[in-house]
C-alpha cells in the first residue's frame, strides 16, 4: 500500500473519531446545561455567587452529600472534620474544603453516638467546640485531625481573620475531602 493510501486511511479515522467524540459531548449538553441552570437558579434564588460551593440538600441524610454508608468510617470523619478545619486555619497546604454547617457538625456528632471510634473523645471535643461556635482552637483541632491522618505537609500555622476566611470561602469552587 502507498504512502498517499496510508494517509487517507489514517485521516479518515482521525476525522470519524473527532466526528464520535462531537456527537457523544452534543448528547451530553442539554443534562449539562440543565444542571448547569438548575445550580445557577438555586444559587442566585439563595444570593450566593454560583461558583461558590452551595449545600443542596443532603444525600440519605449526609449533608456531605455523598453517598456512603453509615454509621461513617473512622477514616471518613477524620477526613470531613481535617476539610472542614480548613475553613479556620492558615497553613501552607489545602487539599480539601468542606464548608463548616450545622447540619454537617450534627451529622458527624449523630455518627459518634451510633459507633465507637478509637479516636471518638477527640473527635466529640473539636465538634463540641465547633457546635456552640467557638473555634478558638481550630489550629489544634485541624493539627489533631493531620497528624491522627499520618499528616506531614499543611501543618495548621495559625487562625485566619474574618477577612481572611470570607476571602478564603469565596475562592472555594468545590468541596472535597
Amino acid at each position: 500500500m502507498s504512502r498517499k493510501w496510508v494517509g487517507i486511511i489514517l485521516g479518515a479515522v482521525l476525522l470519524v473519531t473527532v466526528a464520535g467524540v462531537y456527537v457523544a459531548l452534543e448528547s451530553l449538553e442539554p443534562e449539562r446545561k440543565s444542571a448547569q441552570e438548575s445550580e445557577e437558579g438555586t444559587a442566585s434564588a439563595a444570593g450566593v455567587k454560583p461558583n461558590k460551593p452551595t449545600i443542596t440538600g443532603a444525600v440519605d441524610g449526609n449533608p456531605f452529600e455523598e453517598d456512603v454508608k453509615t454509621p461513617i468510617s473512622e477514616k471518613l470523619m477524620r477526613q470531613y472534620l481535617h476539610a472542614m478545619s480548613h475553613q479556620k486555619v492558615r497553613a501552607g497546604e489545602k487539599w480539601s474544603f468542606f464548608e463548616i454547617t450545622d447540619e454537617r457538625i450534627a451529622f458527624l456528632l449523630q455518627q459518634l453516638d451510633e459507633k465507637t471510634y478509637k479516636n471518638d473523645e477527640e473527635y466529640r471535643e473539636i465538634l463540641t467546640r465547633w457546635q456552640k461556635g467557638d473555634f478558638s482552637q481550630a489550629v489544634s483541632d485541624h493539627n489533631t485531625v493531620w497528624r491522627l491522618m499520618g499528616g506531614n505537609i499543611g501543618k495548621a500555622k495559625g487562625l485566619l481573620s474574618a477577612k481572611q476566611e470570607k476571602k478564603y470561602l469565596e475562592k472555594q469552587t468545590r468541596e472535597t475531602r
